[in-house]
Formats: C-alpha cells, structure tokens, sequence
C-alpha cells in the first residue's frame, strides 16, 4: 500500500496538470512526470469535475519471515488489527469498526512530491482459515483523506506455517490496482515496497518476540 498511495498521488498530480492547462496555466508536474519516467500522462477521458482514471493493472508484492514464537500467537497478533501500526508504521491507525467487528478502517500517511498525503480505506475481513490464512479487501467507495475521492482498490493476505512447537514462517501479500498508463515502471516500484514490506517482517519477528516475554510465556 505505500505504492499505491505513490500511484493515487500521482494521479491526483497529473488530474492537477490537466486542469491547469485548459486553464491556460503552468504545467507544475515535474516531479509526477520523474516518477513516471520523464513522461507526462494524460488521462482518458475528462469529466466534469477534471480528468478521469481507469485502473487497469493488479500489482503484488510479498515479504516472509520466520518468527521465534508459537504458529498461534503470530496468528493471534495479526488477528488483533489494532496492533498492526507497530510494526508497520506507514499505517497510522487500524481502527475496527464497533457496528461491524468485520469491517476496520485503515489510514495510510506518507510523504510524496513534497507534500504528506493521507489516505484511509474500510477493509472486510474475509473468513479466516484459523492459524493458517488472514485475508481482507478494501471496501469500494469507502476512501477517504487528502486525495479525496481517488481510490485505490487493495487487498492482502498473511499466511501462516509452523515449522516448530515454537517457530513458524509468516508471509505478507499485499495487491493494488494500478494505472494502467503506471504498469511498464511496475519493476522500479516493486524492490521498493518489498524492501518496505520486509522491514515490517522484521519489526513483527521482534515484536512478537518482546510480547511473548513481556506475558511471561
């Protein structure tokens, strides 16, 4: 997901571009334009309300780690989304939802093209596999935060397989949609988010460590 909020603020950027030049006014997207490969894009098709943007393309990027703790208490910490924030702190809060235990609202805050973008989404836990599978998705129509009514569909899955009576290997898989105009620099963006993405693996390893002792396990 931090490339996905790369790719709506680019979005968000280039719609920006468009409206300036039927305004008759200054380009002003030289950083959207570097990210993109020095191209400026255009959208579509323009509405009303300034230009359009299809998603066409489905981006997937995984991290695993092997943790020094029982296959059900790793499950366990990720089941309890409330604590995903600390060990990934690109995500700012994970809020569920007290009218549906189901439905969590996630709010993503990164700095790009000079400026904090904050982006939130409802997210549908899907039936889990118990102490194997955690799945989600986000929730159409249900964004919110600085890019306004952009939005960037998205789903993930954390896998889980015990190599042990006291280890077990998690792996996060993390899709979103993509401008279709963004698909040939998917290669670039992919060891970035991964490389983001394993960090978080290694935050949780340790912190799923420092909970098991700090409950006396």
């Amino acid at each position: 997901m931090p490339c996905a909020v790369t790719c709506a603020a680019a979005r968000s950027g280039l719609a920006a571009q468009h409206r300036r030049r039927l305004s008759g006014g200054p380009p002003g997207a030289a950083a959207t334009a570097a990210v993109l490969g020095g191209r400026p894009l255009l959208p579509r098709r323009a509405g009303r309300n300034g230009a359009r943007w299809t998603c066409a393309q489905w981006l997937e990027n995984s991290a695993a780690i092997e943790c020094e703790v029982p296959l059900e208490e790793a499950f366990a910490l990720w089941e309890d989304r409330e604590r995903i924030p600390q060990w990934m702190p690109w995500i700012t809060s994970v809020i569920v939802q007290e009218d549906d235990p189901r439905m969590s609202r996630w709010t993503l805050s990164t700095f790009q093209f000079n400026r904090r973008w904050e982006f939130s989404w409802l997210a549908l836990n899907l039936t889990p596999l118990r102490n194997q599978k955690i799945h989600w998705r986000s929730v159409p129509g249900s964004t919110g935060g600085s890019l306004g009514a952009l939005e960037v569909a998205n789903r993930g899955q954390i896998r889980f397989v015990r190599k042990g009576p006291q280890r077990c290997s998690v792996k996060l898989t993390i899709s979103y949609e993509v401008p279709g105009a963004m698909a040939p620099f998917a290669s670039l963006l992919t060891p970035a988010v991964e490389g983001i993405l394993s960090a978080d693996m290694k935050r949780f390893a340790e912190y799923a460590v420092q909970h098991r002792q700090n409950i006396g396990a």
